[in-house]
């Protein structure tokens, strides 16, 4: 006689773990940048050369500093939103003192 041998598999079946993605949504702060638009409109129709281009500036600086937040660089966005808004205080005053 023969002895037959058994051989026993185990199969083990695992469910694939759970993932879960979380995504942030922050709102880009303006920066100042309809402040700059609407200065440079009122600085080209009251102003002089200077205080418009100074707001122009400001367009420029307020758009780096949205991408800047887009990109999560929260500082540098503060820092040039602070710089925008100091070149459109600077071209009101050059207005108002009839630059």
């Amino acid at each position: 006689g023969g002895t037959q041998q058994q051989s026993t598999t185990t199969v083990v079946v695992g469910q694939p773990t759970a993932s879960h993605t979380t995504l942030l949504y922050r709102s880009s702060g303006d920066h100042f940048l309809t402040l700059s638009i609407v200065m440079t409109f009122i600085c080209i129709f009251c102003g002089g050369l200077l205080p418009a281009v100074l707001t122009v500036a400001a367009i420029f600086v307020s758009l780096s500093a949205k991408d800047d937040d887009l990109h999560g660089d929260e500082e540098c966005a503060r820092r040039k939103g602070r710089i925008a808004l100091i070149l459109n205080i600077l071209s009101v005053v050059l207005t108002l003192v009839g630059y």
